[in-house]
């Protein structure tokens, strides 16, 4: 009987495989999508990736989250310089990532892109649902009546009745909390609210809701909990405007602007804020942890950074704006403004010598340039407030002209909507 050796088949390994990993990205839109990336692939290449499959012409808002191994829901930004797959294997909890928006703005109209437009409308959203930004009732019932006339389009009474958007998610758990029944009565508000919008497309009511939630408390921030120098507790919130210091004391809230601040600087646990008044002390905080510092302060320079960007960006916005218009004579001779003259006082230091660092100091414009600017600029009228502006788009009045909503008078959320929006053509996009 002949022996039968039994030979173990040795594995088959591919060098591309080995080199290469799959990353599962969750969307705004509670969708995902897969990525394929090198071990050496950076952060910013799957972010590329991510923007480049969804289409958005808009990408400096966004960034890339990952939950953290330790502690509880605490998630952080994907460095976009460093090696992603080594970020995730010291740091995170998984290789999953959410796609989200990292850096906010005070004006929708500089939003130009209509899936930017829609994922930012989607971050928002999520921001006020979960409770990130604070609202009250009523500005819940109408947020909810946005997002409605946004996602649904025009109100049907035969899809959209009470049974049917009940089971949608449309307010803040700490706003249903508020008193028993709450929800009935917001859902009933923001059904009426929503007939009335008959005729919005669904463009103009993402920008409707992106408007109301600039408006709200909390808009924009990142916070991290310390303490000052006394012990006390203190929450840390940055965002494009600046750092916001809330303390658990009955002192009040103080904010610190891009502008007037100084330096920031970071040891070990410890942060410090400096000033540029001669007055005002340096403002010291310690952290529980070294990298939660470290991770402050790095926030710090990405979110001065793209102010400093934003602010170029509007003022060069604002003057072509204005030298491109029909009301400028090309006959008269036109203001030079210089750029160049840069304020050197601002600067991102940490323990470390920072001396060479790439970001940019802050723009001013000397007291001269500013009188040149200001003698250029017609002379003043008020303008409306952009959600009236809108709605003041959308009015097509027949028999009589339509009253002018300004800033200064009462704004949409103490007036009725009704009559307010007009029979504009309802572009379906979903």
């Amino acid at each position: 009987m002949p022996f039968k050796f039994h030979l173990k088949k040795s594995r088959q390994y591919n060098v591309v495989s080995k080199n290469q990993y799959v990353i599962c990205v969750e969307l705004l839109d509670q969708t995902s999508i897969e990525c394929t990336l090198s071990v050496e692939s950076l952060g910013k290449e799957c972010l590329d990736s991510v923007i480049q499959r969804l289409g958005l012409d808009q990408p400096e808002f966004f960034g890339l989250q990952y939950v953290c191994r330790h502690g509880e829901n605490i998630v952080r930004w994907v460095d976009f310089e460093k090696p992603l797959k080594r970020q995730l294997e010291k740091e995170a909890k998984s290789f999953h990532l959410y796609l989200r928006v990292m850096f906010y703005i005070t004006d929708v109209q500089l939003i130009h892109e209509e899936m930017t437009r829609y994922h930012y409308y989607l971050q928002l959203k999520s921001d006020v649902l979960e409770g990130k930004t604070q609202c009250n009732d009523r500005q819940a019932a109408r947020l909810a009546a946005y997002s409605m006339q946004a996602e649904f389009g025009n109100f049907d009474p035969v899809k959209h009745t009470l049974e049917t958007l009940q089971q949608y998610i449309l307010f803040p758990k700490d706003v249903i909390e508020i008193e028993p029944g709450s929800k009935s009565n917001l859902l009933h508000s923001a059904i009426y609210q929503y007939r009335t919008l008959q005729g919005v497309t669904q463009t103009a009511a993402e920008e409707l809701y992106i408007t109301v939630g600039m408006q709200l408390e909390g808009y924009g921030y990142e916070t991290f909990n310390a303490k000052d120098y006394s012990g006390n507790e203190v929450v840390l919130g940055i965002s494009i405007n600046g750092i916001m210091v809330v303390s658990s004391t009955e002192q009040p809230t103080q904010f610190y602007t891009w502008t007037d601040i100084r330096n920031v600087t970071h040891d070990k646990k410890k942060f410090k804020i400096k000033c540029s008044s001669v007055n005002d002390e340096t403002k010291r905080f310690i952290f529980d942890e070294s990298k939660n510092a470290t991770y402050m302060w790095r926030l710090c320079i990405a979110q001065h950074t793209f102010y400093m960007q934003f602010q170029d960006t509007s003022l060069c916005e604002r003057l072509t704006t204005y030298f491109d218009s029909d009301t400028n004579d090309s006959s008269e001779p036109t203001t030079s403004v210089n750029l160049e003259n840069r304020n050197q006082d601002c600067n991102w230091t940490s323990c470390n010598d920072l001396s060479s660092s790439p970001y940019p100091p802050a723009t001013t414009l000397s007291a001269a340039e500013m009188e040149n600017l200001r003698a250029l600029l017609p002379s003043y009228r008020p303008a409306p407030d952009y959600e009236t502006a809108v709605q003041m788009k959308y009015n097509e009045c027949i028999n009589e002209e339509p009253q002018p909503y300004y800033a200064n008078q009462s704004t949409i959320e103490d007036a009725e909507l009704n009559g307010l929006l007009g029979n504009a053509t309802n572009q379906n996009r979903y």
